[in-house]
């Protein structure tokens, strides 16, 4: 059975994107999200991760894109969101750091779907399906 997951692209009043360091496996960046879990829904589950990883509730907008990676059997969701509360932050068990990125100084390491998802988002695409067939951007 596919795994599903959900990330938000939320950006700040300077077209800043929001992104979250992992701190487990790869301790890589991405934007904030997860694994819908059983019994959710997608934009369920987003708001529960969003709040989870970066203490913000949010209003979860347009699909931005779908992104399918075959060789891990896995299937991602891209939504628009944006911050509607926001509460204290503190690092946690999942999420190390957290900041908004220009697309020209975004951080690293980034796995490869993280960085498409990523730039999609920035470059304002809606729409998007896309394959990814391996995730050979960490590190990069």
């Amino acid at each position: 059975m596919p795994t599903l997951g959900v990330f938000a692209a939320i950006f700040d009043k300077q077209q800043r994107l929001l992104c979250v360091r992992l701190d487990y496996a790869t301790h890589s960046w991405t934007t904030p999200g997860g694994r819908v879990e059983p019994g959710e829904s997608p934009i369920e589950a987003l708001e529960r991760e969003v709040l989870e990883e970066a203490a913000l509730e949010i209003a979860v907008g347009q699909l931005l894109g779908v992104y399918s990676k075959p060789q891990k059997d896995d299937l991602v969701l891209s939504f628009a969101a944006r911050v509607i509360r926001e509460h204290p932050w503190r690092p946690n068990k999942e999420i190390s750091e957290i900041g908004y990125f220009p697309q020209t100084n975004l951080p690293t390491p980034m796995t490869l779907a993280a960085r498409l998802r990523i730039l999609d988002a920035m470059s304002g695409k809606a729409g998007v399906f896309r394959v990814v067939m391996d995730d050979a951007g960490v590190g990069s």
